[in-house]
């Protein structure tokens, strides 16, 4: 009896072991890039968001352009 219960608690944390290797493994290869470009996307959705708030049109586009080039510029900086 007390044979059995140990098999079955070491199979249970083996397989949620694995299971947590398996989890993990796969989210470091879905987020492989780079931190600065992705620093520079973020803020510029932020932006992009902020200026979507704006009703008149011409300004709107005016301010996405600004954010648009903000992140260029950014992007620029990371190299």
């Amino acid at each position: 009896m007390t044979r059995g219960y140990i098999l079955r608690i070491a199979m249970l944390s083996l397989s949620l072991f694995l299971a947590g290797l398996w989890l993990s493994t796969g989210s470091i290869s879905a987020a492989g890039g780079n931190r600065c470009t992705d620093h520079c996307a973020d803020v510029y959705k932020i932006k992009r968001d902020a200026c979507r708030l704006i009703p008149l049109k011409t300004e709107r586009h005016i301010c996405e352009r600004r954010a648009k080039e903000a992140k260029n510029d950014c992007k620029h900086k990371c190299r």
